[in-house]
């Protein structure tokens, strides 16, 4: 904030408004660390508990990350590697309970089992 950075520079040096800023920002990105970590770690326990490839694991970051994931968008994530493979790789992880599969053919995705609303 503009005004935050002005008010130090004022004769009576008042720093309080820079102070709150700063503050703010600084609990945002606090906040932010957190939920990554926080992701990071249930990313990781899942992982071992299912026994998941390095595959798989990228496929659950996303799932963690944005809610779901479309073979399409495994695809995006694994460039080169076959579209019959990520979909084994999927259906193992929804065999294992891990996820489940939610929609129709043309527009099929995996959600945490538990997390499908």
């Amino acid at each position: 904030d503009l005004r935050a950075l002005q008010g130090v520079r004022r004769p009576n040096m008042d720093m309080t408004g820079w102070i709150e800023f700063f503050a703010a920002g600084l609990a945002s990105q606090l906040s932010a660390v957190k939920r990554r970590g926080e992701l990071a770690i249930r990313e990781y326990g899942l992982a071992r508990q299912h026994d998941l490839t390095d595959r798989q694991v990228l496929a659950l970051r996303q799932v963690l990350l944005y809610g779901g994931i479309t073979i399409g968008e495994l695809e995006r994530i694994c460039k080169g590697v076959h579209r019959r493979t990520l979909q084994r790789d999927l259906r193992d992880m929804t065999e294992k309970g891990l996820l489940i599969r939610r929609g129709s053919t043309n527009r099929r995705d995996y959600v945490l089992r538990g997390d499908d609303g």
